[in-house]
């Protein structure tokens, strides 16, 4: 116990230390772009490796040549664990958005940063409000933003793979993005298993990518069904 509370008590240290990189960012947004995108990139990967570092996470990486060679994309995976999310910013060559739940938009200092990633905060009691969220941040990732989805909703906290709720993939599939499934495995066993911060690996599979290229609703849903089925295969312990 004493240990993740140290490990919690660090995270939030080095999170106000961020406030000192996120300086020059508010610089280069006016600046330029381009030179905004790598600046964030750079460090947001850094700082998701660092945190791995220090916790004793290590990445088991399976498949990482089925990651697009352009940024168009859509990365699609189960969520076992809040490390999922730095295990895919460690592993992933391009600045990531992720669609996450509102409420993380009340943590301080880290909402400024998922801000900057272009996240999306939807609120599950508004439906189309939320859908019309993620609708905008596909057309971000048609222009080069990478989107990352966790179609369970949440962290399944095991290795179980929940069920998947389907209007935001059934977007993404009517969409001419590319997706990439992704299966995590063991990273429950990192903190959620036993509410205490445990040294351990992760096995991360990437699949060969698919296209949605605009399909009919009864093609979504059995591509729905072969998404689930395809990340359900890698997720074996």
């Amino acid at each position: 116990m004493s240990r993740t509370v140290f490990l919690g008590f660090y995270f939030w240290i080095l999170m106000m230390l961020t406030l000192i990189v996120y300086l020059p960012y508010l610089l280069l947004r006016y600046l330029s772009r381009k030179a905004t995108d790598g600046y964030l990139r750079f460090f947001i990967r850094g700082w998701a490796r660092h945190i791995l570092f220090v916790a004793g996470v290590r990445i088991d990486a399976r498949g990482l040549e089925h990651i697009p060679s352009n940024s168009r994309f859509a990365l699609v995976s189960n969520h076992q664990s809040y490390f999922d999310i730095p295990v895919l910013m460690a592993l992933i060559p391009y600045l990531l958005g992720f669609v996450a739940k509102k409420e993380l938009d009340r943590i301080p200092i880290a909402n400024l940063w998922m801000r900057a990633m272009t996240c999306v905060m939807i609120d599950r009691k508004k439906p189309s409000e939320s859908m019309e969220l993620v609708r905008r941040r596909i057309e971000q990732a048609r222009k080069g933003y990478p989107l990352v989805l966790f179609p369970e909703g949440t962290r399944s906290r095991g290795a179980h793979l929940g069920r998947f709720k389907t209007g935001s993939l059934q977007m993404l599939f009517k969409s001419d993005l590319t997706i990439l499934p992704v299966s995590i495995s063991g990273s429950y066993r990192l903190l959620e298993e036993t509410n205490r911060l445990r040294k351990g690996s992760v096995k991360v599979t990437f699949h060969p990518p698919v296209t949605g290229t605009g399909r009919s609703r009864e093609d979504t849903r059995e591509m729905v069904e072969q998404l689930r089925e395809t990340i359900r295969s890698g997720c074996s312990a």
